[in-house]
């Protein structure tokens, strides 16, 4: 989704937010507990007398703005994007490439800066407990709107927009992502245009990822005054390219398979961004991406992977290397899914691989592979990168764990043990639920070479153990696409699969592995791409969700992160870094790993 960080740099911890206080700029060493989420960040806004009534005098917006006709001979970069994304409304896309858009293009109530700090952006302040935005139970959370702030058509920005934007979550009509964190929130009262009152039906620790705009989440606001009305937004050509945005850039044009052309938005609440023009380019793969940032042709290069950090090293004093710590990473994972689930919950509509049931099944295949060779090797990264679990670089991960070593004697010997024996074309087959089975696989991923370079590694690896690999590359578009669009991974026809993702800015992952966000027929909204339903861990994320204390959490994710270990429900290949080229003309504001490269578009430049 989103990458030689860690032999270039000391390890850094990003910061755990202060959920309760809502963002914090902390840095705690990994072994220690996050802060108590008690206090108001430091780095947070001073807390101010909001706004409650509609301010009395405001500048006026441009309502004849069309980025359509917009003039693009002022200031511009551009941008190479090897995905295209399949739409530009993060609520609606499971793409990293289409949540960075949406950066540039949606507004949020808040966003993550380059300190992993929490800061307001359509909102005047960032509720806590001190200015009286938390309640003391934290049920209750009051949003403030910064004054005279406008959509990019004139029309003003309201409370009204963030209640229409929870109702279209939560609409059966609509089939967004994921409508984890909306489905918490029992009302919301607006008694004016500047004030959004959310009450939780439950605690909700993550509450600072809804209607909030980062790498991560990409929750931009929805304008009623074009959406009102609407069911089956995921198909509706306002969610696939929005003509009226709230950021610091609006879509002028779309070409599919070649460009998006977007351009200063001058009803943006801070005013004309510094460019006047960003266009981003649709390359075929990183190395394209590469080349044309080498020959000039390209601006910025994004996601590039760590064993590209030596290449773009060679670029200087013309193009430079970016690379900022994250708590993303690359992982392996299994179709769990069933067509019964577990009392009357999480049913997909195919079952995965029978044997893949079997922890030590699963075990076995994550000591068949020999990741730590292609860390170093291929990555040229060092054992930093080599994780036990999916919350690496952060203060959520737990380090009493140990990754399994790569050991194909001891693989062999389980997969043995489950009945599986190796047998013609030195393939294992066996019988499971009385149904003849054979590990010939297939791990589906992108056409990326880093994902190429995975299955390869991989599939060398897992021949010498009785497992055939058959790699099946789609365009990330596809591999990405939602279960309305019929994509393999939500409809459950897939064996394995590879992709990046991170759990941040919060730690809660609910929506990816709870029974309720199984995807099916009768819930095309689930992301729980796993297909697996374990009420043991629905039971354990409640845990970690239960108190707005994050030292409590840390004890409930570190007893997750065992418990996933213990019965290997994936195979983390590595921690990832974002790692970036540019030109030397393109004045690149700081990003961060919470950030993102796309959080202060406002301020991109050109010397």
């Amino acid at each position: 989704m989103k990458r030689n960080l860690f032999a270039l740099l000391s390890m850094v911890v990003l910061a755990s937010m202060i959920l309760a206080a809502c963002g914090g700029a902390a840095t705690p060493a990994a072994t220690q507990a996050p802060a108590a989420a008690t206090q108001a960040p430091a780095t947070a806004a001073p807390a101010t007398e909001a706004p409650t009534a509609a301010p009395t005098a405001c500048t006026a917006a441009n309502p004849s703005f069309d980025p359509k006709a917009a003039d693009t001979s002022g200031k511009s970069i551009t941008i190479a994007y090897e995905q295209e994304p399949d739409n530009l409304t993060g609520e609606f896309s499971n793409m990293s490439f289409a949540v960075w858009v949406d950066q540039i293009i949606g507004g949020g109530l808040a966003k993550w800066d380059d300190k992993a700090n929490f800061i307001p952006e359509l909102a005047a302040e960032i509720p806590t407990t001190d200015n009286g935005g938390v309640s003391a139970d934290g049920l209750t959370v009051t949003w403030h709107l910064k004054p005279c702030i406008f959509w990019s058509d004139g029309q003003p920005i309201t409370s009204k927009d963030i209640l229409f934007t929870w109702k279209a979550m939560l609409d059966k009509g609509n089939a967004p992502i994921s409508r984890t964190g909306f489905d918490k929130i029992a009302s919301i009262d607006t008694p004016d245009d500047q004030t959004a009152v959310i009450h939780f039906s439950e605690l909700y620790p993550p509450w600072p990822t809804l209607f909030t705009n980062g790498p991560n989440n990409g929750d931009q606001i929805f304008a009623s005054h074009l959406l009102e009305g609407k069911t089956g937004l995921e198909k509706d050509p306002e969610i696939h390219s929005p003509t009226v945005v709230a950021g610091p850039f609006a879509i002028k044009e779309w070409i599919p398979g070649d460009h998006l052309t977007l351009v200063a938005n001058p009803n943006y609440y801070e005013g004309h961004a510094k460019l006047d023009v960003i266009q981003i380019k649709f390359v075929p793969d990183p190395e394209a991406g590469l080349a044309a940032l080498q020959a000039g042709d390209v601006d910025l290069m994004v996601n590039l992977a760590e064993s590209d950090i030596e290449a773009v090293q060679k670029l200087e004093p013309n193009q430079h290397l970016r690379v900022d710590p994250t708590s993303d990473f690359e992982h392996l994972f299994f179709n769990l899914g069933t067509t019964t689930g577990v009392d009357g919950k999480g049913a997909s509509d195919v079952a995965g691989f029978c044997p893949f049931q079997d922890p030590n099944v699963r075990k076995a295949i994550a000591l068949g592979i020999d990741r730590l060779s292609f860390i170093k090797n291929y990555l040229k990264e060092d054992e930093k990168a080599f994780i036990a679990s999916l919350w690496p670089n952060s203060s959520w991960y737990n380090t009493n764990l140990t990754p399994n070593p790569y050991d194909p004697t001891q693989a062999g010997t389980l997969l043995d043990a489950a009945g599986y024996k190796v047998g013609a074309g030195g393939i294992r087959a066996g019988t499971c639920d009385g149904k003849p089975v054979k590990f010939s696989l297939g791990i589906e991923t992108t056409t990326a070479q880093r994902r190429v370079d995975d299955v390869l590694a991989i599939q060398s690896d897992l021949k010498k153990i009785g497992i055939e690999i058959k790699p099946n590359h789609i365009p990330a578009g596809t591999f990405f696409g939602s279960y309305t669009e019929g994509a393999d991974m939500p409809l459950g026809k897939f064996d394995m699969a590879i992709f990046t993702t991170g759990y941040y800015p919060d730690p809660d992952a609910v929506g990816s592995w709870d029974c309720k966000d199984v995807p099916n027929k009768a819930n095309p909204s689930g992301a729980n791409d796993y297909h697996l339903c374990d009420p043991k861990l629905d039971a354990m994320f409640a845990e970690g969700t239960a108190s707005a204390d994050n030292a409590t959490r840390k004890v409930a994710y570190d007893k997750i992160q065992q418990y996933m270990f213990d019965n290997t429900l994936m195979i983390p290949l590595y921690a990832r870094a974002n790692v970036y080229g540019y030109a030397d003309r393109f004045v690149f504001p700081p990003s961060s790993g919470y950030g993102g490269w796309a959080w202060d578009a406002f301020n991109f430049d050109v010397k």
